[in-house]
């Protein structure tokens, strides 16, 4: 069986201990200190705290994943959802039930794993100051059962149109909640900086930053090189070089190459340069259907800076030797098609550096020679 996770949680052995990060988190959580997690996509956030709260063994962990979220009744369903399925595997779920009468909930069996499915009336709509309601029942579920509350990607909450009025309810309301920490996970560095560091908002100073950033690279690959062997092959180290080039030193991505190289060999082989092909053929046609359904979105003058990216990087796309490149003739035509890229989430600035979201669209982009 393939041991690599990634697009998932991962925790105990599956998790790379991640010592200095880990410290500061536990301690935070024991002192009921709010958190701001900064980081990219897929340098494993949730998993670090999923794997702190596991260490304490009176805790649970209130999960609230607001990537996409669409507006102020998605956002407060989403967290009663979280209080639901929480309380569920509390077998309170009764009780919770009856608390939530006002939003309908009806209960159904899922066909395929026998599990109860609740669902909540489409018809009731909620608004930013049902929020006040929301939490005063996380409040309560902590004072019988400690929780570590953690909402990801907390930053789409300034694409609500009541953005403002959101983030001043959920502040009055948090800042009441001393003992309970609060975890706000992020992947834009700017707009989590907008709600952290901008003293206009609610959240100004509210939360200890804490950096998630790559894993040590020699650390990473003893964990890595120890399932290898696990599984009886061997490796050079220069494939796992070229893996963390490739996938942009991204932990989640890094596995997601370990998988497929473990996928394209057998027991006993010994894994070198000759093998990394196959594996990204591997992941390509995994893939391509998604890759080729960006490029559809994409304008002519789009494709070549994407291209120009993967060809000659992020960190000057303005400059005169990437236009030739690309065969555009003015900084505006391409400051023009990034910002698109951006809001299609194909690309994202970091530091300053454009970068794809998805490594490996770049290494197709460069395969397909396009």
């Amino acid at each position: 069986m393939n041991p690599f996770k990634y697009g998932q949680v991962v925790s105990a052995d599956d998790f790379c201990p991640r010592p200095v990060l880990m410290k500061q988190v536990v301690e935070s959580i024991q002192a009921g200190q709010n958190i701001v997690l900064q980081g990219e996509r897929r340098t494993g956030k949730t998993s670090l705290v999923c794997e702190a709260v596991r260490q304490f063994k009176k805790r649970s962990l209130l999960y609230i994943d607001l990537l996409e979220v669409k507006d102020a009744d998605d956002l407060c369903k989403r967290m009663v959802k979280a209080i639901i399925s929480l309380e569920q595997q509390s077998g309170l779920l009764d009780k919770i039930l009856r608390k939530l009468a006002q939003l309908r909930p009806t209960v159904s069996i899922d066909p395929l794993t026998g599990e109860p499915v609740i669902s909540l009336d489409a018809a009731v709509s909620l608004q930013p100051n049902s929020i006040d309601g929301i939490l005063d029942l996380v409040n309560g579920i902590h004072k019988r059962n400690a929780l570590v509350v953690m909402f990801d990607e907390f930053q789409e909450i300034l694409n609500l149109r009541s953005s403002k009025e959101t983030l001043a309810v959920l502040r009055s309301k948090i800042q009441f909640h001393g003992s309970i920490p609060y975890v706000f996970a992020g992947s834009v560095r700017n707009q989590m900086h907008d709600i952290f560091s901008d003293p206009a908002s609610p959240f100004f100073k509210s939360a200890i930053p804490i950096e998630v950033g790559p894993l040590d690279r020699e650390q990473f690959k003893k964990f890595l090189k120890k399932k290898f062997t696990a599984g009886k092959r061997t490796m050079d180290d220069s494939v796992l070089d070229t893996g963390f080039e490739l996938a942009g030193d991204l932990p989640g991505d890094v596995q997601q190459y370990c998988g497929a190289l473990w996928d394209t060999t057998s027991e006993k082989e010994h894994i070198d340069k000759h093998t990394i092909r196959g594996a990204m053929h591997l992941i390509f046609s995994r893939e391509s259907k998604g890759y080729e359904s960006v490029l559809v979105q994409l304008t002519a003058h789009q494709l070549r800076c994407l291209v120009g990216l993967a060809r000659f990087g992020g960190a000057s796309p303005f400059s005169g030797a990437f236009l030739q490149g690309v065969g555009i003739p003015n900084a505006a035509s391409v400051k023009k098609a990034l910002h698109r890229l951006v809001q299609l989430k194909v690309i994202y600035r970091h530091f300053g550096e454009f970068k794809f979201i998805n490594p490996f669209l770049k290494a197709w982009l460069l395969w397909k020679n396009l």
